[in-house]
């Protein structure tokens, strides 16, 4: 039973290097990850301002054509005013002149800030896709590395399996399913040392709940695995596997 102990602790510093491998390697893939989503937020920004800005020109051309019936509608106040014949008339020509040039104000007023906005748009506009440009360039940089690197740890975590393999089949069918059943709810750690204080108390290092003596007495009779009574780990004396 002690060489069944030791494969399931060399077992399980195996898995343990497996799954750091596979943290790297999912690391490394959510860093590309948020990359992408990088690239296609700056994607989604520039088409939004590339829209807003077409919109803004589009209010350009309105404004133009608002401007154009505006200034329609001055001459044909001024040559009104040069044929009125009373003073009535020329009140009430005058009261439209004015109202015509408050309108001329307001639509002034209109066509500052449409070429504000279009300035502001132009600018912003510049500076999302230099962003997006250099974000696209930094990923094409980037992605052949990471191909490289994704590989090799594929390569690494092969490796590995084929170890884990080699000491897996050396392990009793009964223990192997153990195992398996400890993994789904105790990993990574399901083989734990016990834990001996000064004063001679014995614990479970996965849960570090005391073990009874009887435990610790069925672990050095080693005719069989040893379980905590609290978690379910299989237990196992560090000085004693060494031996």
């Amino acid at each position: 039973m002690k060489e069944t102990l030791k494969l399931l602790v060399k077992l399980q510093q195996i898995d343990s290097e497996k799954l750091d491998l596979k943290y790297k390697r999912q690391e490394v893939l959510d860093a590309l990850v948020k990359d992408k989503e990088e690239y296609e937020s700056l994607q989604r920004q520039v088409a939004d301002e590339q829209k807003r800005q077409m919109e803004i020109r589009e209010e350009g051309q309105r404004l133009l054509q608002e401007q154009s019936s505006l200034e329609a509608k001055a001459s044909e106040l001024k040559k009104r005013m040069d044929i009125v014949r009373n003073t009535m008339e020329s009140q009430a020509v005058g009261r439209e002149i004015v109202a015509n040039e408050n309108k001329m104000q307001v639509h002034f007023e209109k066509v500052d800030r449409q070429n504000f906005d279009l300035s502001k748009s132009l600018q912003k506009l510049a500076e999302l896709q230099s962003k997006f440009f250099a974000k696209r360039a930094e990923i094409s940089e980037k992605l052949p590395g990471i191909k490289e690197t994704l590989k090799e740890m594929d390569a690494e975590i092969a490796k590995v399996d084929e170890r884990r393999l080699a000491v897996f089949k050396n392990i009793p069918a009964n223990v192997q399913k153990q195992y398996r059943d400890l993994i789904k709810t105790r990993a990574p750690r399901m083989v734990v040392e016990v834990q001996t204080s000064t004063d001679g108390d014995h614990t479970c290092s996965g849960c570090n709940i005391g073990l009874p003596p009887q435990v610790i007495g069925d672990i050095l009779k080693g005719d069989q695995l040893v379980c905590c009574e609290n978690c379910g780990r299989i237990l196992y004396l560090a000085d004693k596997l060494d031996q």
